[in-house]
């Protein structure tokens, strides 16, 4: 029996736990993996799928996965800690990607609309740029005008967006888009307080040159 055919036997016998393992270890090799250990660790694994809202023990299905199935292998073993890697990712990734692509077609026509609004704001961008306002002390101009354009065009439309799938429970449903949406605030509100912590500061040396001046011309 071939990988592929006893991959889809695994995710019909276990279902969406398979299928959220098989997801956590595709996105931990792509962004935990170590070049020396292997593409996951079993700790990785488990902060992973915490981070997806799924809690259980992964380490039986992942020795299903490796003796019987012989998807992964372990490249790194010690009393502390253990690593795998994936040896077709290819072919997990393309079995992951019908699963999503069927869910997909079976959604609620008001998801998809959602979610359809939702990209068209390219909403990781917006984060990716507020991420690196909020690590900087101080907005050049030109950063400034970009804050405001985020608050103005785009907030009020994510926010519209993040209303609208509340109002309709479609918490669930559009978890990924509802996570990006209150980090985008996040990250908005907190560059907010640096361009008005740089406003205030400015004006407190403004005053005090000011008095300075006048303590000038009284002396004269």
């Amino acid at each position: 029996m071939n990988l592929e055919v006893m991959l889809r036997a695994f995710i019909a016998e276990y279902g969406e736990r398979a299928l959220a393992l098989l997801k956590a270890i595709i996105e931990e090799s792509r962004e935990g993996g170590n070049f020396k250990l292997g593409d996951f660790s079993v700790k990785g694994l488990r902060a992973r799928l915490k981070m997806m809202g799924v809690e259980y023990n992964p380490v039986p299905l992942l020795l299903k996965l490796e003796k019987e199935i012989g998807a992964i292998e372990t490249t790194y073993r010690s009393t502390t800690q253990r690593w795998w890697k994936v040896l077709d990712k290819k072919l997990v990734q393309e079995i992951l990607g019908e699963y999503e692509e069927g869910e997909k077609e079976d959604e609620d026509p008001k998801v998809k609309l959602l979610r359809i609004q939702y990209l068209s704001l390219n909403p990781h961008e917006t984060l990716e740029t507020l991420n690196k306002l909020t690590a900087k002390n101080n907005l050049t101009q030109m950063e400034k005008r970009k804050l405001r354009e985020i608050a103005f065009k785009e907030l009020p439309l994510l926010i519209k967006i993040l209303e609208e799938i509340k109002e309709n429970n479609l918490e669930e449903a559009l978890k990924e888009e509802v996570e990006t949406i209150e980090k985008i605030m996040i990250y908005a509100e907190k560059a907010a307080e640096i361009n008005s912590k740089q406003k205030t500061a400015a004006n407190q040396k403004y005053n005090v040159d000011e008095l300075k001046l006048n303590i000038e011309n009284i002396d004269r």
